[in-house]
């Protein structure tokens, strides 16, 4: 769909649940205190009580993060039924079928990114999708691959569904998964900007890749033009869900070199830059997030057609999306 790849948290919440923050006092990323003002955004994708919230810019590794993030265990209020990702295609009524069309070219463009990276003498390779959601993405990924594809959430979405049966689909959180498997391949769509325990997330992706394995992890790209453009209200920031916008060099804070080969890292993603900028818009406009979406989705595809010359630049421009592969070292 146009907006698969978030995660999604235990439950949702009433829409005008208290909530409370705490402050951050150091750089998500690297741990440092020098760091500066970046930009303040308000609630965004929320009809229920909002506030605004301060991202500064880190001067060790340039990445930017909340100074006061929602307390973990708060963050339902954010997660309502108004929530576009949790709609999905039934959100845009009629037009369901273009949505789920193009959720499934996302999907394949995902495992074109993985099939790059699995072990080809292997009977059968080992893949754990971190934060998947519903998992259409390792459901196209093993129907096309030898592998034995383990997705973990907080939350099933779906996944009783008969299309999943082959799928082995865990619930909780994927740090405290206990096994002896260790995998070819981690991914992460769109999961990293979430997480509010980076150096944890570290290790626990060292400790379950095999030596040699990889992380392939996608985010937004917050030094990209449409940022510039569209200021606090490119989706990107989707406060306060989102706690760490990466820079390109603070992926080498996050990962530390004596642990982890950088093999690859681009300023393009499966997920089109055009998905953020279409939501600053609706943002900006105050649309609402709760009713169908069904009117906006003509001028969704306007806006598409006449901004294409742009995306289709998107490989070569950075507009918003990042990628990186990230492979762990076979010995340290």
């Amino acid at each position: 769909m146009f907006f698969r790849g978030i995660p999604i948290p235990e439950a949702p919440a009433p829409m005008n649940r208290a909530f409370h923050t705490r402050p951050q006092l150091e750089c998500s990323v690297c741990g440092s205190r020098d760091h500066a003002p970046f930009i303040t955004t308000g609630t965004m994708m929320h009809e229920g009580e909002s506030a605004d919230f301060r991202f500064n810019r880190c001067a060790v590794c340039d990445a930017v993060f909340l100074t006061n993030p929602v307390v973990e265990d708060d963050l339902g209020a954010f997660y309502t039924e108004a929530y576009l990702p949790y709609r999905g295609e039934t959100a845009w009524g009629r037009y369901a079928g273009w949505v789920r069309r193009d959720d499934e070219r996302l999907n394949a463009k995902r495992v074109a990114w993985v099939r790059r990276f699995l072990p080809r003498d292997a009977a059968e390779a080992a893949v754990l999708d971190i934060g998947c959601g519903k998992p259409d993405f390792l459901a196209k990924l093993k129907s096309s691959e030898r592998v034995h594809a383990v997705g973990i959430d907080r939350t099933a979405a779906q996944w009783g569904d008969s299309k999943y049966s082959s799928l082995e689909l865990i619930e909780g959180d994927w740090r405290e998964l206990r096994t002896e498997r260790q995998f070819d391949a981690l991914t992460a769509w769109h999961y990293l900007e979430h997480d509010y325990h980076l150096s944890a997330t570290e290790r626990a992706c060292h400790q379950l890749l095999k030596p040699g394995g990889v992380l392939i992890a996608e985010v937004p790209l917050y030094q990209g033009l449409l940022q510039r453009l569209q200021g606090p209200h490119w989706q990107g920031w989707h406060t306060p869900r989102h706690l760490t916008l990466f820079s390109v060099r603070s992926w080498k804070h996050a990962f530390p070199e004596d642990r982890w080969n950088h093999l690859e890292h681009r300023t393009s993603g499966t997920l089109s830059a055009f998905t953020l900028w279409w939501l600053g818009h609706h943002e900006k406009r105050n649309g609402s997030w709760s009713g169908s979406m069904e009117p906006h989705f003509w001028g969704l595809v306007f806006w598409k057609v006449a901004l294409a010359p742009l995306f289709l630049l998107e490989r070569f421009i950075p507009l918003g999306i990042q990628t990186v592969v990230l492979k762990k070292k076979a010995h340290e």
